[in-house]
């Protein structure tokens, strides 16, 4: 019963997360169909969806800096503000130029990109300093079900308030929820040593220019074997998925024949598994090894892609096929939870906390950058092989890449080692 109580600490967090994810991701639903319906181009919806990506990927050195030199709450409250104030002067802009909308929106994208990077890195980089140690599984994995609920929600809502309100409204609704994140971030309680309040991170941050700040990060990866294993198989999962991510739409609208709403249940069922997934880690307390248990769901990932691929040559009725990824997209929703939340979770205790903001920004920028890659990739086989071989080869190479680093850590020992030790993980 215990279980299920949650600490004002933990609101507060999952209130921040929730209405953060809510909030940006109605007015990125709105921006995206107010582009493709004002311009009908493929090509001005791209633009606008890769200018995120090459935002993050300039912005990787700096992220880690400011985030590893000044104060967290700061960082959020001026993420905060700056995002609020960005939202109100689009929406004033937009009102007095509203021929201008193209550049107008990239910029707000741009804006938004910069302030999310802060925000979304600053607060993974604080967790250790907001929860006690053997909490951060539990706090993780409710993260990720409050993610998952308002990803869920946020399509849903935005449809139906787009049909309501102009674009510039919704930048002044999106403010609402970017002031009751902020005002949540003011009453955190920060209740160990945060960045640029202890002697060893005055001398190691401040003395500092920002690329010597990155360089450290690099020779911190260099030398931890197992980190820059478990960020590289981080990068490796995103490539992989994105084979999902383009050949199950292909497959179930082009292939099967899946209606427009058949395809919706499918892909909801994503969010779904996501958010079950997510409450089942909080309940549970890990007996193995967290990064065994994160590389057993990868293994089992791989079974998700080849078994994705099935449908294709079995000639199953419409009905069946929406019931079977229905399905499957909850078990991969769940699997993905139970992946990403032990990994996260272990890397948080293991990392410095004076250099947790480099390598976290690191770590999304490489995994960041290979999605694009894997979606032209997969896109470009899907375009010209049948989808069973796509799936089923890449399902093995995943398996193959899995056993390859576990037999590598297992070879090197390095779960072993005592730099690799977190102690609550190990003791049960």
């Amino acid at each position: 019963m215990n279980k299920f109580k949650l600490s004002a600490q933990t609101i507060k967090l999952l209130i921040i997360k929730f209405t953060g994810t809510f909030g940006s991701g109605m007015l990125s639903f709105a921006i995206g169909l107010y582009i493709l319906h004002r311009t009908g181009s493929a090509l001005g919806m791209g633009i606008s969806l890769i200018t995120g990506p090459l935002v993050s990927l300039i912005l990787t050195p700096f992220v880690g800096f400011i985030v590893d030199t000044f104060n967290h709450r700061k960082i959020m409250i001026m993420a905060q503000i700056t995002t609020s104030l960005g939202l109100l002067l689009f929406g004033f802009v937009f009102r007095l130029w509203p021929a201008q909308y193209y550049p107008e929106l990239i910029g707000l994208i741009i804006i938004l990109q910069i302030t999310d990077n802060f925000l979304g890195t600053t607060l993974t980089a604080s967790l250790v300093q907001l929860f006690d140690s053997d909490e951060l599984q539990r706090v993780n994995s409710l993260n990720q079900s409050i993610s998952s609920l308002a990803s869920f929600l946020a399509p849903v809502v935005g449809a139906f308030v787009y049909t309501l309100v102009s674009i510039d409204s919704f930048a002044f609704i999106e403010i609402g929820f970017e002031v009751i994140a902020l005002v949540t971030i003011a009453f955190l309680h920060f209740s160990k040593p945060i960045p640029n309040s202890t002697p060893e991170i005055k001398k190691t941050g401040s003395s500092e220019t920002v690329w010597q700040n990155f360089r450290t990060g690099f020779q911190y990866l260099r030398n931890q074997h197992l980190m820059s294993l478990l960020i590289v198989s981080a990068a490796a999962i995103n490539f992989f998925f994105s084979a999902l991510n383009v050949g199950q739409p292909y497959l179930l609208v082009t292939t099967l024949k899946l209606s427009n709403t058949q395809y919706g249940a499918t892909d909801s069922a994503f969010a779904v598994g996501m958010f079950l997934g997510g409450i089942l880690l909080s309940l549970l307390k890990l007996k193995h090894h967290p990064i065994i248990i994160s590389y057993l769901n990868i293994a089992f990932l791989s079974f998700i892609l080849i078994a994705t691929g099935v449908p294709e040559v079995l000639g199953w009725s419409s009905s069946l096929n929406t019931l079977y990824f229905i399905g499957l997209n909850v078990l991969n929703g769940g699997i993905l939870v139970f992946i990403n939340t032990p990994m996260s979770t272990y890397m948080q205790q293991l990392i410095p906390q004076h250099m947790q903001g480099r390598i976290f920004s690191l770590d999304s920028t490489i995994s960041m950058l290979l999605m694009p890659v894997g979606t032209l990739i997969f896109g470009f086989l899907f375009d010209h092989v049948a989808a069973l071989p796509v799936f089923l080869l890449t399902g093995i190479a995943l398996l193959v890449f899995t056993i390859s680093i576990l037999t590598l850590m297992r070879k090197q020992k390095l779960l072993d080692l005592p730099e690799n030790t977190v102690e609550q993980e190990i003791k049960e």
